[in-house]
């Protein structure tokens, strides 16, 4: 059997990404304005409640996170907190 994974597809603002348990794979983001930048990703299916990552990305950084299955058991919640970037969110 071959295990996978589920994508965002490429997130540019606040965004639910998936309602319901899931496991977080990990976090693909690139910083896209040529400034620092902020994300945060939530266990929640709103921007509030327990916060499973949160990144700084530097001027044209990209970067992946690798999140190792984290079980988030309302959803994933994706925002932007600061700066530009795009990002895409794997869970299974």
């Amino acid at each position: 059997m071959v295990a996978g994974c589920r994508s965002s597809g490429v997130l540019v603002g606040n965004t639910l990404v998936v309602s319901g348990q899931v496991k977080l794979i990990s976090i693909h983001a690139t910083e896209v304005a040529g400034s620092a930048a902020v994300i945060k990703v939530f266990d929640n299916t709103a921007a509030s409640g327990k916060e499973l990552a949160r990144l700084t990305l530097a001027a044209n950084q990209t970067i992946e996170f690798d999140m190792h299955g984290v079980l988030a058991m309302t959803g994933l919640y994706f925002q932007e907190v600061s700066g530009a970037v795009a990002v895409s969110i794997e869970f299974a």
